[in-house]
């Protein structure tokens, strides 16, 4: 007898040997089957490929940043560290301007082989970044032990890749002597003398380097005292520690601030500047959170971040995560003193100074601590909390295995897609920095090799803070009257110049600004060492011809102060930079002041093409 099929029985009629859909059709189980096996055989994959995947990355990551750096034109910190490199003696760079940067001489001995050999100063100044970026990606993936994805993804981020590997800084060797750090952490007692070299290195490179191996050292102390008793136990170990302790004195007399040094952000009114409760919350709740996830200040300074709240609380809640999740992982292993007790030191020493560009310093920390921790236990299963395993074999009985590995899927996606908002910035930057002029540096540069200029007179700007833009410790210095100033109600500081013929100045052998304090081709600091200071540089510039070059930003006093005439310049327009900041352009435009019978006589007559900028014309 015929029967007529109901769309129930439809609906769970099978195919022999294979799963249907209640239309029929093969239900998705062995899809999902396929997929359980493609996540199961990755790792095997991944663990069988191992050398060629890191091989293959650190090779793209040295054309990425060989490629970017071909564009980049150096901006101030780099000229600067150049300059001191190549114009200043042994002595006074081994002795002197450690006071004034901050900084130990590492990055400038560095810098100085090159510079003093007369190697061209992109092609040395780059070739010395390009080894330490290496040396950094190559420890990174060949020889700490973190999770295979990191070690495919952070190359690329943004402070690694763009902000550590494009721009010659030292911040690629201190991560790199922080990996070093960690990858001898396991053996210190052991093996002491690698771990303490690379913590020697580590203070060579920063002075906030200086502090994270000290905290180091001195955890390492508390916990061989308390299991030797002793502190002589272990004779190799006492003498590597005490070199350290030594090397680490001697650099900070060395970089100790002296009399007259300018610290702090003395251009900024009270009203703009953080409170230092503000700062602290920032550098535990923002800082973690803007390494890698979240774009919500440039490069600035800690003390001028100004947040909405909603940025805050957001930024705060990553961060929150970020804490989580390494502080569980070092909970684990025993190590929470060695995460947080050195980062509560940092976060005093970062009240007192602190750009931006120094949170990818908090992302290499991060990375330290979690190689270490790496090499204590690799990273596995028993670290997801027992709570949350629980929570994940309950979601799975309730609406099946199968449906619960796609969701885990799309979640691990989803993951791994916030794992690459670092990388998006990097890509972002280096589009920028190929396309457009990072800096002035190297079109001013050309400007003036072209039209043979160098043989003309330039002067900078100097830097004018007035009662309404100071801070306390500058409205205390106007009203004491102790210190100079051509106005009135200010303080003129003549050593601090425009910074655009100084990022320029490594392109020539003679210095180009003819107003330097004491004809340094660099910026010096020693802005407080003499109140009269000022009186003496614009008097003495005052009975001096009119420059023909001029290089500042348009207000009266540079003209009237010096009894020049603003009628006898045009404003030039030289170029204009565009600088990526993460996902972010800051563009800015270089005018000069150039004196009219040169422009006539030398740069031949006007393009009536040509709009100046502040409507200036030939009179």
């Amino acid at each position: 007898m015929s029967r007529t099929t109901t769309k129930t029985e439809e609906s769970v009629r099978r195919v022999p040997g294979k799963a249907c859909r209640r239309d029929g059709s093969p239900q998705r189980e062995e899809k999902e089957a396929g997929v359980e096996r493609f996540l199961r055989s990755l790792p095997v994959f991944v663990g069988t490929h191992r050398t060629a995947i890191h091989s293959a990355v650190f090779i793209v990551y040295l054309a990425v940043v060989v490629t970017v750096m071909c564009f980049h034109e150096p901006w101030f910190d780099e000229a600067q560290a150049w300059l001191i490199a190549r114009d200043c003696s042994w002595r006074e760079l081994l002795t002197v301007r450690t006071h004034y940067e901050g900084h130990p001489p590492l990055w400038w001995m560095l810098l100085a082989v090159p510079a003093k050999l007369g190697m061209p100063y992109e092609w040395g100044l780059k070739g010395v970044q390009l080894l330490t970026a290496a040396l950094m990606i190559w420890l990174l993936e060949f020889r700490t032990k973190l999770p295979e994805i990191l070690k495919v993804i952070m190359p690329f981020s943004y402070f690694l890749c763009y902000q550590y590997g494009v721009t010659s800084r030292p911040y690629a060797l201190m991560i790199a002597a922080m990996f070093l750090v960690a990858i001898n952490w396991k053996n210190r007692d052991e093996k002491p003398w690698p771990v303490v070299l690379s913590m020697m290195l580590l203070c060579l490179t920063s002075s906030y380097g200086i502090v994270i191996a000290g905290l180091f050292s001195v955890l390492w102390v508390f916990d061989f005292i308390r299991s030797d008793k002793s502190l002589f136990l272990n004779k190799g170990r006492f003498f590597a520690l005490l070199a350290l302790l030594v090397l680490a004195i001697c650099l900070i007399y060395a970089i100790r601030p002296i009399d007259g040094t300018s610290t702090g952000a003395i251009g900024e009114s009270d009203d703009d500047i953080n409170s230092p409760a503000i700062r602290y919350l920032y550098i535990w709740l923002l800082l973690p959170s803007e390494t890698m996830f979240t774009s919500y200040t440039g490069d600035s300074s800690l003390e001028t971040v100004d947040l909405s709240a909603g940025a805050f609380l957001y930024a705060a809640a990553i961060s929150i995560m970020v804490w989580c999740v390494i502080g569980w992982i070092c909970r684990r292993r025993n190590m929470l003193r060695l995460l947080l007790v050195p980062y509560v030191v940092l976060s005093v020493i970062f009240m007192m100074y602190f750009s931006m560009h120094h949170e990818g310093i908090i992302l290499g920390y991060f990375l330290m601590i979690l190689t270490i921790a790496c090499d204590v236990k690799e990273l596995g299963m028993a670290d997801v909390p027992r709570q949350l395993l629980k929570a994940e074999k309950d979601v799975a009985e309730k609406i099946g295995n199968s449906k619960f590995l796609w969701y885990k899927a799309m979640l691990c996606c989803a993951g791994l897609s916030v794992m690459f908002i670092g990388v998006y910035w990097n890509v972002s930057a280096c589009a920028c920095d190929i396309k457009y002029d990072y800096s002035s540096s190297r079109y001013v540069a050309s400007f003036i090799k072209d039209n043979d200029l160098e043989k003309y007179k330039w002067m900078s700007g100097w830097s004018r803070i007035t009662e309404g833009q100071a801070n306390a410790k500058v409205k205390q210095m106007i009203r004491s009257g102790e210190w100079y100033c051509a106005g009135e109600e200010c303080v003129d500081f003549t050593p601090w110049i425009e910074g655009t013929l100084l990022i320029s100045n490594p392109y020539f052998k003679s210095n180009l600004i003819g107003n330097s304090y004491e004809n340094q081709t660099y910026l010096s600091w020693e802005w407080m060492k003499d109140p009269q200071r000022a009186r003496k540089d614009i008097e003495r510039w005052r009975s001096s011809e009119e420059p023909e070059f001029y290089s500042t930003i348009y207000q009266p006093f540079y003209f009237s102060d010096l009894g020049y005439k603003r009628n006898d310049y045009i404003k030039f327009h030289v170029g204009t930079r565009i600088t990526p900041w993460k996902d972010s352009r800051t563009k800015k435009d270089t005018d000069i002041y150039i004196r009219k019978d040169i422009y006539r006589g030398v740069l031949h007559s006007p393009d009536a093409g040509i709009k100046w900028s502040d409507g200036s014309k030939i009179k």
